[in-house]
């Protein structure tokens, strides 16, 4: 019984796995009833996840390789129009608005997904039986595999890094675990509220295009003055530091990593409150 619970939860997707399939499900079935489950849900969301990918890019030449071109031509295009009024080095500066803006595109993409994850999936929440975290844990997946590629020319370009290679460096892999820790509680907050009040999209995306122009990625922020305040008042400055300043400069923005850890304990709080509140509702709300 419970082989085709899960041969139901998976669907097309299970059948595109071909004859791994009964294998998988053996492996899986060696456990518990609710522990099989849980796998296979979260093999959905991967499957899903990946065909969601697919179909952005599909019968292109470049596929994939998209993510990679255009992100690396925008940054490019950004630093040689940028670099001009830049007071430091063309090198420094690139790898500057490299890391911020590929920190940028994450943050963002991650923002706007997680509003329309519930009104995407209409159809599986309405047709299916499929557990809501699944829904937010989809978003979530698809937008680190976009991360990943990206992270690819971030690495790359650390090789323009205006400082020697430290240990100081590896503060950026905890400060990334902070990234997929923020992107749980804002798909549980802005999913649902995004789905029962349509126009919160719209000021939320709205909101991000002007929250861009405030965060430190064209424009290097002073100690002291207008873009320095700007830089403290602007939540989003402080994820894009705890990542950039340990790989650019080998120094752990303390204040910045305070506030993203405070961020994160009010908002899984925050988070399990909204959508424990609000998962009867969502079906009526998509």
């Amino acid at each position: 019984v419970l082989r085709e619970v899960l041969l139901h939860r998976l669907g097309d997707l299970g059948r595109g796995l071909g004859p791994d399939l009964d294998e998988l499900l053996a492996t899986l079935l060696d456990g518990d009833d609710a522990t099989g489950v849980l796998l296979l849900d979260l093999l959905r969301v991967t499957l899903v996840a990946l065909e969601d990918l697919r179909d952005r890019y599909r019968r292109t030449v470049l596929g994939l390789t998209w993510i990679i071109f255009s992100f690396a031509l925008f940054v490019g295009v950004k630093v040689l129009v940028f670099g001009q009024l830049a007071a430091v080095s063309a090198a420094e500066f690139g790898l500057f608005v490299t890391l911020g803006f590929g920190l940028w595109t994450y943050i963002n993409a991650m923002v706007m997904d997680a509003c329309t994850a519930y009104i995407h999936s209409r159809p599986w929440i309405l047709g299916t039986a499929t557990p809501y975290p699944v829904f937010l844990l989809q978003a979530v997946l698809r937008n680190w595999m976009i991360f990943s590629l990206i992270l690819l020319v971030m690495a790359a370009a650390l090789y323009w890094k205006p400082t020697p290679w430290t240990a100081t460096m590896l503060w950026a892999i905890p400060a990334l675990g902070m990234y997929l820790l923020s992107s749980l509680w804002l798909a549980a907050i802005l999913a649902p509220l995004c789905a029962r009040y349509r126009d919160f999209y719209h000021a939320v995306q709205t909101g991000m295009r002007l929250i861009f122009f405030a965060t430190p990625i064209l424009w290097m922020p002073a100690s002291s003055g207008k873009l320095a305040l700007i830089a403290q008042l602007n939540p989003i400055s402080h994820f894009v530091a705890i990542v950039r300043e340990p790989l650019m400069y080998d120094r752990v923005p303390v204040d910045s990593w305070m506030l993203v850890l405070l961020m994160n304990a009010i908002g899984l709080v925050a988070g399990v409150l909204v959508y424990t509140t609000t998962r009867r509702r969502v079906p009526h709300w998509v």
